[in-house]
């Protein structure tokens, strides 16, 4: 039996999964090649863009043309050759609706899909940067590339953005500054931080001296955990403010995290230090940033995270 094979029919089938136009049109090797390979080459390609962090247009083109492969290159190929066959085309056997039905589910659905969920579990991952915490280092609108692998890319390091979850919300990851590392001693005296004796730097701080009550709720959570922590004050008059507590000794399995913005940030001055297992991945580059005033900031975009 012979039908036509149509361009843009193989055209959507791309779209809709990598290799289906391909199979449509009889090529059935290049379809379970293209369908089984695109999503993690492409992803792994995508993550050498990354890691590179070449000049930000470099970066952007890069990643244009990666997106240009699978949603465009991809489709057109599998048209080409579509149109290739001509009118005359002999039906296969794999030429069949269930047979198209079977590749979109255990290649569409199950291997990329399965292919994503690992790659984002122990690779890499997106995220959107939702709150001010992180200002000025990440904006309202930042969408940013972690990494995870190897396992040493999961440990913080001293004076790096880390991400980890949440030792108060099941399910939450959060992003902050790892300030202090097991055995270090902190403390905060007007705004500034000391980490063993030395006051540091920290260029990539932002603090706003609002006036801080003696009262508030958070100070009290501050002081529930800190006085179990402290070394050379007396915990009975210990009053901690949120630019004024400490020292405070990092335990073993244990480190602290503050968010750049410093008044605005809810971080291990209110929850305690964060187990040392709970870090997940580090911060790498920014690869997008909109900000729904202003429209996309090109400037950010291919930014390295430091």
């Amino acid at each position: 039996m012979t039908a036509k094979r149509h361009g843009w029919a193989a055209a959507l089938l791309s779209l809709l999964t990598p290799g289906l136009g391909h199979l449509y049109a009889g090529r059935v090797r290049a379809a379970f090649v293209l369908g089984i390979l695109v999503t993690p080459f492409a992803a792994f390609l995508f993550l050498l863009d990354v890691l590179a962090a070449p000049p930000p247009a470099l970066f952007v083109l890069f990643g244009v043309a990666i997106l240009l492969t699978v949603v465009v290159g991809i489709p057109i190929h599998a048209a080409l050759l579509a149109r290739r066959t001509g009118s005359a085309y002999q039906l296969r056997t794999f030429n069949r609706s269930y047979i198209y039905i079977a590749f979109f589910v255990l290649v569409g659905l199950v291997w990329q899909r399965g292919s994503y969920l690992f790659w984002k579990a122990y690779v890499a991952e997106a995220f959107r940067i939702p709150s001010t915490a992180g200002e000025p280092t990440l904006l309202v609108g930042d969408y940013i590339y972690v990494v995870k692998f190897p396992a040493s890319a999961r440990r913080p390091w001293l004076d790096s953005l880390v991400v980890f979850r949440s030792p108060e919300q099941s399910g939450l990851r959060v992003i902050k500054r790892a300030v202090a590392l097991p055995g270090d001693t902190l403390s905060m005296r007007n705004g500034l931080l000391y980490r063993n004796g030395r006051q540091l730097s920290e260029p990539h701080a932002r603090r706003h001296d609002l006036p801080i009550r003696s009262d508030d709720q958070y100070v009290s959570q501050m002081r529930a955990w800190q006085v179990a922590h402290l070394v050379g004050i007396d915990p009975a008059r210990y009053v901690p403010t949120t630019r004024d507590w400490g020292p405070l000794v990092v335990p073993p399995d244990s480190f602290f995290a503050l968010g750049d913005n410093r008044d605005e940030s809810y971080d291990s001055r209110f929850y305690g230090f964060v187990p040392l297992a709970n870090a997940s991945a580090r911060p790498r580059l920014i690869y997008f940033s909109y900000d729904s005033s202003s429209g996309v900031r090109w400037e950010r975009v291919g930014q390295r995270i430091r």
